[in-house]
């Protein structure tokens, strides 16, 4: 019998994160327990698809499921405005209604779409998280966030949206490219340095890398908590943007070649320096958040120059009249975020860079 941890996240109605094995093959009678309706629709990506699809699909049909799928192709180029409105045609040509469910069944960019596009079709119906990848699992799918890019720059279109209910097997993990799966755990370096000191220790020590579940079981609950205080990123929620102003503009330069935990990484990379050019950490606090990035086989800057950055910053979408929200570092477990004026954008990162 598996053991699954659940993870309560009291937003809204509130829904319960499930981590642990085996629940591609057991989401059906999960489903089946939660949900009014017995008609779904799977979102996926060309990746994921012949990974798990069919196994969910049957899992679904076991316990008495109609189900639809779509699959677009893999990757953030495919994050856009025409694959969402494929995403909306696709419930639509399923007959789906107000009463059905979408799942979102692969990456952060899965479940990006498609909580986006359950949150417009019909004014909005239910949808269920399953991310296959370390990302998604400790960040991208807990806490409501969906959206799409426009050419203007990352995730400028979207909706804050509670799922009905995450589901996340671990055992997906272990199908991912060692490159995908160090990827996601940039986030958790992130939230480790945010206010998991404990956790910290892990990634300096090594130890973190090979206890998937635990680091995503942890990383949940302090995305919970401060969730739960600030649902629609008005105040304490900002927190979580560390690394993501330079992260966003690396992701927009490269074409988005760069995957976005990668460019995360380089993000809390440059993030750590300029806090300690500027007095707010010290340089010690600095170099340990690159060493703990390293342990993760991820790098700690990028080749782009500050200038390049700061353009492209223009149009985050954490923009003010003043400027833009930008997290800093005092120390491990001790953050604060500013308002950082367009023109000193690109001082901050020339503080930053390696």
């Amino acid at each position: 019998m598996n053991i699954y941890s659940t993870v309560r996240v009291n937003v809204g109605e509130g829904y319960d994160v499930t981590i642990g094995q085996g629940i591609v093959d057991g989401c059906g009678g999960i489903l089946a327990s939660l949900l009014a309706t017995r008609r779904v629709a799977v979102v996926t990506d060309s990746n994921v698809q012949p990974l798990y699809l069919g196994r969910v699909r049957a899992s679904l049909e076991a316990a008495g499921f109609a189900v639809t799928s779509f699959a677009f192709e893999a990757g953030e180029q495919s994050k856009n405005i025409s694959t969402f409105g494929s995403i909306l045609e696709f419930f639509a040509r399923s007959g789906l209604t107000r009463k059905d469910c979408a799942i979102a069944l692969g990456g952060g960019v899965v479940g990006d779409m498609t909580g986006f596009a359950a949150g417009c079709y019909m004014r909005g119906i239910d949808y269920i998280q399953m991310p296959t990848t370390m990302l998604a699992a400790i960040d991208s799918s807990v806490g409501g966030k969906t959206g799409i890019d426009l050419d203007a720059g990352k995730n400028l279109a979207g909706l804050f949206i509670q799922p009905k209910a995450v589901l996340c097997d671990t055992d997906c993990l272990a199908t991912l490219p060692a490159e995908v799966y160090a990827d996601g755990l940039a986030e958790a370096v992130k939230t480790a340095i945010l206010g998991d000191a404990e956790l910290f220790a892990m990634f300096e020590d090594g130890t973190a890398c090979a206890n998937p579940q635990a680091v995503i079981d942890r990383c949940v609950r302090y995305k919970a908590s401060v969730v739960e205080q600030d649902e629609k990123e008005s105040g304490l929620r900002k927190l979580l943007n560390l690394g993501h102003t330079p992260a966003h503009a690396i992701e927009k330069l490269s074409g988005y070649t760069i995957p976005h935990g990668r460019a995360v990484a380089m993000g809390l990379g440059i993030m750590a320096r300029a806090s300690a050019a500027r007095g707010n950490c010290t340089a010690q606090c600095a170099a340990r958040i690159e060493a703990a990035l390293k342990n993760c086989a991820l790098p700690a800057g990028t080749a782009y120059s500050a200038e390049e950055m700061s353009v492209i910053a223009e149009n985050d979408k954490k923009r003010t009249a003043a400027g833009v929200s930008v997290v800093l570092i005092r120390d491990i477990g001790d953050c604060f975020f500013e308002e950082v004026s367009l023109e000193d954008m690109s001082g901050l990162f020339a503080d930053g860079m390696e």
